[in-house]
Parts: C-alpha cells; sequence; structure tokens
C-alpha cells in the first residue's frame, strides 16, 4: 500500500512540476502582464541582490545552522540537498504574492536566469559541500540537466511561447490550471505525509526545528533582498524558500542511503510551504491595507472653522 502511494506521489510530482513551469510561463508572459521598466537582466543591482539570495544566502544559512545544531547525518544531508538545489518554485506560491503584472514577469524572468545558472550552480555547489564535509559526492552537469531542462526550463519556455502566439488560450488556461495547481500541491502533501510518515518521525524534534528555521530564514532573505517593492520581494522570498523540490529529490535518489534523506526534503518542502503561505497572506494583508488607506475620502472640515 505504501509503496503504491509513493509511486502516485512521485507520479503527480513529475507531473506538477512541469505543469507549474508551463503555467509560469503561461501566466508571465501572457495579457497585461508586461509591466513596466526593463527586463530583469537589464537591472544588474536587482539581479544581484535576487541572486544573492537564492544561490549564496539561503546556503550559507542552510549551511550555518546544520554546522551549529548537532544532527544526524541523514538530516544533515537533506537539508543542505534541498538549499542547494535551486530553481523554479511553486507558480501558485509565486503568483499568490500580488497582481500578475510587475510580479508576474519578474518570477519568469528569475526563473529563467537561476534555471541556466543551475546547470553549473549545482553541480559545483555539491562539489563544494562533499569536500566540506569529507563526502565522496558528486553531481554531474548531465545529471542536473535532464532534470532542469525536462522538467522545468522547456515547460517554461512552452508556455512563453503560447503565450505569446494565443494569449486569448492564455488568459483561459492560466487562471484553470492555477486552480488545477493549487489542488494537486494539497494532494501532494497528503500523500508525502502518508507515504513517508514513518520517515518524517524519523528526523525528530530537532531535525523539524532545524528545517523550520532554514525555511523561515530563506524567506526573511530573499524579502529583506528582494528590492524595495513588496510584490518582487515577495517572487523572491518564495524563489528564495521553495527552491526546486523535483531537482532536490532527483539528487537525493543518486545519494548513498537516498531513500533516508527523501522524508527530510519533504518535512523541509511542507514546512516552507506552510511559511510562505503565511508570508503571502501578511503581505497580502499589508497591501490591502495600505490600498484602503490611499483611497480613504478625505473627512471634511467640521463647520464653522
Amino acid at each position: 500500500m505504501r509503496s503504491t502511494i509513493h509511486e502516485v506521489f512521485m507520479v503527480l510530482l513529475a507531473v506538477i512540476i512541469p505543469l507549474a513551469s508551463f503555467t509560469t510561463g503561461l501566466q508571465a508572459a501572457g495579457p497585461g502582464s508586461g509591466g513596466r521598466g526593463a527586463r530583469l537582466w537589464r537591472k544588474p543591482d536587482h539581479l544581484s541582490r535576487d541572486l544573492l539570495a537564492i544561490m549564496i544566502m539561503v546556503p550559507l544559512w542552510v549551511l550555518l545552522l546544520v554546522s551549529i545544531v548537532p544532527l544526524s547525518p541523514v538530516v544533515r544531508a537533506g537539508l543542505l540537498v534541498i538549499a542547494l538545489s535551486v530553481g523554479i518554485g511553486p507558480v501558485a506560491s509565486m503568483n499568490r504574492m500580488g497582481r500578475p503584472t510587475t510580479e508576474a514577469r519578474e518570477a519568469l524572468d528569475l526563473n529563467l536566469i537561476v534555471l541556466v545558472l543551475s546547470l553549473v550552480f549545482v553541480p559545483v555547489a555539491f562539489a563544494a559541500v562533499a569536500s566540506l564535509f569529507h563526502r565522496e559526492f558528486h553531481v554531474g552537469v548531465w545529471a542536473v540537466a535532464k532534470v532542469v531542462l525536462s522538467r522545468a526550463l522547456i515547460p517554461l519556455m512552452l508556455g512563453v511561447g503560447a503565450a505569446r502566439l494565443l494569449p486569448r488560450f492564455a488568459a483561459a488556461a492560466g487562471p484553470v490550471l492555477m486552480k488545477i495547481i493549487n489542488v494537486v500541491l494539497v494532494l501532494l502533501v497528503v500523500l508525502a505525509i502518508v507515504a513517508t510518515w514513518k520517515g518524517l518521525a524519523a528526523v525528530g524534534a530537532v531535525g523539524w526545528i532545524v528545517a523550520g528555521l532554514a525555511a523561515l530564514g530563506a524567506v526573511l532573505i530573499g524579502h529583506l533582498l528582494g528590492g524595495p517593492d513588496p510584490g518582487t520581494r515577495g517572487v523572491v522570498a518564495a524563489a528564495s524558500v521553495m527552491r526546486f523540490p523535483a531537482l532536490a529529490l532527483v539528487l537525493a535518489a543518486a545519494m548513498p542511503r537516498g531513500q533516508q534523506v527523501i522524508p527530510v526534503i519533504i518535512v523541509y518542502v511542507v514546512l516552507g510551504f506552510l511559511i510562505l503561505t503565511v508570508y503571502g497572506a501578511l503581505m497580502a494583508r499589508r497591501r490591502h491595507r495600505k490600498e484602503g488607506e490611499a483611497v480613504t475620502p478625505l473627512r471634511p472640515a467640521p463647520r464653522g472653522v
């Protein structure tokens, strides 16, 4: 029974990541998503802050946590794997942060840049961490490229192309796909818990706490380095915390005792998703409050004054 659930989980995961990638391209390049201003790669200061958050500061934060907190080798390995697996996060989480205009284009540009950079970054980062912890574990460029290309980059570009060629289809299909992704994400979380509940318990209370701290720190790093605009801050925060779960699971499977590492990754993803949802709700509430203050009419002055 558990093996069947695990197989269903892996199938859904193989479907949802390309679908999320496709929808990101569809939404970001669709009608009304152009926004204003230059593209992200034409804003070096902005782009450098985003990449600093996602590819440097978050891995360093996780590395600090696993270095100072006594953890089992399995928990340490799982947290490091997810921290180094950069790429596209759940599209539903990104687009929940704000209006599908500047934020959507920011998500598209950031995903494209990070996915391309991950082809080099992930193998080099894994080699550096393996050397630091004296582990003989190296990830080849092709192993990373297969996942990045098939699960993310190609579906993302197909979504962009579909939005350009079929704008009406993009406008109609985008919201529907978003709802499907939200439902499947919830189902994935439930299946992950059912399929790996023993492994989740084996992570231990300290492991859960450290995973939560890692996710919370990632959100804060992305928020602080995401620029002055609240919407783009949400995009960088989402990319910083959610990483690329599909790539993390594939890399974990290639590790010795990889099946023991997978529950640690699931713990992080579940906690990261919950923390990101709370963050998104707080940001939306703050935005609505500011909008309400902006449109509040001035009270008339008292008569006789």
